[in-house]
C-alpha cells in the first residue's frame, strides 16, 4: 500500500511525510507542556528532537526508499563548493560565541538538527517528488520545509515571527534542494545546512543589526540561495532544450 502511494501519488505522499512529522513533533511539545512542569521542557524538547531522527527513518522503511535518500556517496562538485558563499554575509560580520554555549555543544546540536531534517526532507520528500519537473519539485521541497517551521506560531502564539521564519526557511529549502539535485547525494546539503546555521549562530549579529548590516548580510545570503536554486533549474531546461534540438538517429 505505501509503496502504491509512492509510486502513483508521489506529491499526496510528501505532504503526508511533512505532515506526519509536524504532527508528531507538535504532539510531543504540547502534551509536555500541558502535562509536566516548566522545569521538565528541556527533556520534552529532547524528545520532540528524537522525533525528527525516528520518523524519517521509519518512513524511510515503509516506503522502499533507501536507495534513493543518496546516503550511499558522498559527491563535491564545484556548484556544492559555490554554494558555501551562503555563509559569508554572516562570517563577514564578525565571530562571537554567544553566552551560555559553547562550540562544542552547539556543533554537535546543529550537526544532529542538519541530519535529521536533511533525512526527511532532501532524503524521503526529495525521492518522492523528483518524479515531477524539477522545478516545481524543488520548490514544494522546499515549501514543506518552510511550512513545518510554523510549529513555532503553534508553541509561542507569535505567528508573524513564525511566518517571517516560514519564508525565510523555504529560501534555505531551495539552494539545500538545489545542491541535493546537482551532486545526487544527501551529504552536501547536510554540511551546507550545518555551516549555514553555524554561520548565524556564531556571527556577530547584534552588535551588526544596530547598523543594519545584518539585514545586508542576511539579504545578500537569501538571494545567494534563491540564485542557487535557479541556476539549477534554469541548466536544467537548458540541457532539456538541447536534447530536444539534437538529430534523432533514422
Amino acid at each position: 500500500m505505501f509503496k502504491h502511494l509512492r509510486d502513483r501519488h508521489p506529491v499526496a505522499a510528501a505532504c503526508g511525510c511533512a505532515l506526519l512529522q509536524l504532527v508528531a513533533t507538535l504532539s510531543i511539545l504540547l502534551a509536555g507542556k500541558a502535562l509536566l512542569p516548566p522545569e521538565q521542557f528541556g527533556k520534552v524538547k529532547l524528545a520532540a528532537f528524537a522525533s525528527t531522527l525516528l520518523v524519517p527513518v521509519v518512513l524511510a522503511q515503509m516506503l522502499g526508499l533507501w536507495r534513493d535518500l543518496g546516503l550511499q556517496r558522498f559527491r563535491v562538485t564545484p556548484f556544492f563548493l559555490a554554494s558555501l558563499l551562503v555563509c559569508v554575509p554572516f562570517l563577514l560580520l564578525g565571530l562571537r560565541i554567544p553566552e551560555g554555549t559553547t562550540v562544542a555543544g552547539t556543533v554537535t546540536m546543529q550537526a544532529v538538527n542538519a541530519v535529521a531534517e536533511e533525512l526527511l526532507f532532501r532524503g524521503v520528500i526529495f525521492a518522492l517528488l523528483i518524479r515531477l519537473p524539477l522545478g516545481r519539485a524543488l520548490l514544494l521541497n522546499a515549501v514543506l520545509f518552510g511550512a513545518m517551521h510554523l510549529i513555532h506560531g503553534v508553541m509561542d502564539g507569535d505567528w508573524a515571527a513564525a511566518g517571517h521564519q516560514a519564508l525565510v526557511t523555504i529560501l534555505g529549502g531551495l539552494a539545500f534542494a538545489a545542491v541535493r539535485a546537482e551532486t545526487g547525494s544527501l551529504w552536501p546539503p547536510i554540511i551546507l545546512h550545518m555551516l549555514l546555521n553555524l554561520s548565524v549562530i556564531f556571527s556577530n549579529g547584534e552588535a551588526a543589526r544596530a547598523t543594519g548590516t545584518l539585514a545586508i548580510a542576511d539579504g545578500v545570503s537569501r538571494a545567494l540561495q534563491l540564485a542557487l536554486f535557479l541556476w539549477i533549474v534554469c541548466s536544467a531546461r537548458a540541457s532539456r532544450m538541447r536534447s530536444a534540438e539534437e538529430p534523432q538517429p533514422a
